[in-house]
């Protein structure tokens, strides 16, 4: 895949923390690039700190009708790569304390959300004979751990269908990349975390080599937040 201006890429959740950090990294590569969020501030904010940007999007990704605006958007500019970085983070709570309310917040922001998505704008990716598909993944796609049972079943169900849909995507020269990053510093009350520049960084460089892993592990933790048991993709 060569960088141009025309190869569109359309991030969600662009307009704050890594996904921000990502529309930069692509827009400083000649790319044009579609800023999503839901806050119509960070949004703004976003657009005026990113050259390159086609259009922005406001919407909340379980909204079908933000869906299909986004998927419109998509077909007006020709896009040619998702990146879905949107996700709630996990509630750390026992199962037995989760609300319902709580259990499809988390099932439909971190899995259904990415999935009616890829849905909808694969078959455009198949027309275009390129391009390809990044989901923002998370350490927990990967690591069973106490108290992360419904964000683990999110999780490792986007693991499971990118990694099944690359089988028949490879066929069509389209990428399908899941990316597994440990805590990312975008608050300051982390005590620790990676720094979304880096990881951006790295997402960028890996999905334009050729012979770069198709499952991208980032651990930044300190040692004593490392499993003894190590887990692979």
């Amino acid at each position: 895949m060569t960088q141009d201006i025309n190869n569109n890429v359309l991030i969600t959740a662009s307009s704050h923390g890594l996904g921000l950090a990502i529309a930069k990294k692509f827009s400083e590569n000649n790319h044009g690039v579609i800023i999503h969020g839901r806050n119509i501030d960070s949004i703004h904010h976003a657009s005026k700190c990113i050259d390159n940007v086609v259009c922005t999007i406001r919407g909340d990704l379980r909204n079908p009708s933000t869906i299909e605006k986004i998927y419109n958007k998509v077909v007006e500019h020709n896009v040619h790569i998702l990146v879905n970085n949107a996700a709630i983070p996990c509630y750390g709570l026992p199962m037995e304390q989760m609300s319902t309310e709580q259990v499809n917040h988390s099932l439909l922001t971190n899995l259904l959300a990415p999935i009616h998505l890829i849905h909808r704008i694969y078959p455009i990716l198949i027309k275009n004979h390129s391009g390809g598909i990044i989901n923002i993944n998370s350490i927990v796609g990967i690591e069973p751990k106490k108290y992360r049972s419904i964000h683990s079943a999110a999780k490792w169900g986007l693991r499971g269908l990118s990694k099944s849909l690359r089988i028949e995507a490879n066929e069509k020269n389209i990428r399908v990349m899941n990316v597994y990053p440990t805590q990312i510093k975008t608050v300051d009350e982390h005590k620790y975390g990676l720094d979304p520049a880096l990881v951006a960084d790295l997402i960028y460089k890996e999905f334009y080599n050729p012979l770069a892993l198709e499952e991208l592990v980032i651990d930044g933790r300190p040692n004593e937040f490392k499993p003894d048991k190590k887990y692979e993709p």
